[in-house]
């Protein structure tokens, strides 16, 4: 088991440089937005600029989250706790970013899809997203991602199986909206791609709660690293890669336009 001198185990550590490396995506996808803001305010864009400006807001708060995120990789070792704290980072980071990502889609669409909604209002998608991210978090940080099943009075079970259906109906409403709404629209494939996306971050939470089953005692090292890999993957692929691909066009450039 190799050890270094201020950084302890270092198979705790072993997605140090992943966390890192979508610290930095999402940073410089943060700058890039800021870049583009300001190009589009100087050619009076009013949307170019509205669009532009959440994916800079988006990415620059998934940064911050991320650097906030290493410290605790960095200093702590894998348990119950630090997996809480991160974690804790992590939703306080999607319940930011989901609303104003549902308000970038609709944004780009514009009004030029004639499908009705369910979520009648783009104000109203955007706070189902935050309600998705919030039952999420309530199970997954209130609940300890139900990991002790068989210690669990009926109650707490009920209201934990009830947050995770209501996070998942709650997805299901969005991404049925957002398929129709770009079904209208002349639009690249690569687009869906960032939405139809989503349902890999419930894939690994969900995953993660059966795991922990048979590890009712601790956090499994396996677990915790393999979130870290899952979700900063999709994280940058639906932030800093989504930005990259909108911002991109203010310059002529189409960036994953297939």
């Amino acid at each position: 088991m190799a050890m270094y001198e201020g950084i302890g185990d270092v198979r705790e550590k072993a997605t140090v440089f992943v966390l890192r490396s979508a610290y930095a995506f999402l940073l410089a996808a943060a700058l890039f937005g800021l870049v583009t803001t300001l190009f589009y305010i100087h050619a009076g864009s009013t949307a170019g600029t509205y669009i532009a400006a959440l994916a800079t807001v988006i990415n620059a708060v998934a940064a911050w989250h991320y650097n906030e995120i290493i410290k605790v990789r960095v200093s702590e070792v894998i348990s119950r706790g630090s997996e809480w704290k991160i974690d804790a980072l992590r939703h306080g980071d999607w319940i930011v970013t989901m609303p104003l990502l549902v308000l970038k889609l609709h944004a780009l669409v514009g009004g030029n899809s004639d499908h009705d909604t369910i979520l009648h209002t783009v104000d109203l998608a955007a706070f189902i997203a935050a309600l998705m991210i919030a039952g999420g978090a309530f199970a997954r940080l209130g609940y300890d991602e139900l990991h002790n099943w068989g210690e669990m009075d009926g109650f707490d079970k009920i209201v934990g199986v009830v947050l995770y259906l209501s996070s998942i109906t709650c997805l299901v409403l969005l991404l049925i909206d957002l398929f129709n709404l770009f079904s209208d629209v002349e639009t690249t494939t690569i687009v869906y791609a960032f939405f139809l996306v989503w349902p890999a971050y419930a894939v690994v939470a969900l995953s993660t709660c059966a795991i922990r089953q048979f590890y009712p005692n601790d956090y499994p090292h396996f677990v915790a690293l393999a979130k870290d890999i899952a979700y900063a993957s999709l994280d940058v692929f639906s932030k800093a890669v989504f930005g990259w691909h909108t911002c991109s066009t203010a310059f002529g450039i189409h960036v994953l336009a297939s």
